[in-house]
């Protein structure tokens, strides 16, 4: 299934969860490889690349997963945390500042620097506490260093006891061009997709003691 019309499928589900969440559950392992199982069950981060042009975007992502050793609602705590804390749980974050909030959504503006080069932009939060997802879209009506760029995260219950999380993580976005059309557009594709492991880094190390509860 190409990744814009699983983000389209998880977007509706935001707006009414479906019923059938063990159904959703069972079709994300069933598509897990053996050999992903085995990345994830040794803590490892599984990563699936894609690029795709649309228009005249360039848009690179894909999706990722990783079990972190904390039950969903006590990560869900840390996604709706102060963006001071957010900001360890997402990759080469510099600065992250709260511009404007509703009951179910956040806009943040987030500076990521990566050796050379740093990135600006803004981009609204919608939170779903029921289906423990947050979908995220670029803020069209903020200045903005990338072209475009949306996806989701969404938290699973993992193990028998449900004391672990699957984060599933998806991303699409368009980077632009300058320094990032060249030689270092593989290693942002890579570093991009490393939320869900960057997560795990924070909350089962210096944020555990802030959510494990």
């Amino acid at each position: 299934m190409r990744f814009s019309i699983a983000l389209i499928a998880l977007s509706a589900a935001v707006v009414a969860p479906p019923p059938e969440v063990d159904a959703q559950d069972a079709a994300l392992r069933r598509s897990l490889t053996g050999s992903e199982m085995r990345r994830l069950e040794q803590g490892r981060l599984v990563a699936r690349r894609t690029s795709e042009r649309r228009g005249g975007m360039l848009l690179i992502g894909g999706t990722s997963y990783q079990v972190v050793d904390l039950a969903p609602n006590e990560i869900w705590r840390a996604l709706r945390d102060r963006p001071r804390y957010l900001k360890r749980m997402l990759p080469q974050t510099e600065r992250m500042r709260q511009i404007r909030h509703t009951e179910t959504t956040r806009t943040m503006r987030v500076t990521h620097e990566y050796g050379i080069v740093s990135a600006t932009y803004a981009v609204t939060f919608s939170y779903d506490e029921d289906a423990k997802t947050v979908i995220f879209r670029l803020a069209r009506d903020e200045p903005r260093d990338l072209r475009a760029g949306w996806g989701f995260i969404k938290l699973r219950p993992w193990g028998d006891d449900g004391e672990k999380t699957l984060v599933s993580f998806g991303m699409m976005a368009d980077v632009g061009t300058g320094l990032v059309s060249g030689a270092l557009r593989p290693t942002l594709h890579e570093w991009m997709l490393k939320v869900p492991w960057t997560m795990k880094q924070y909350l089962e190390g210096s944020g555990r003691s802030r959510y494990d509860r």
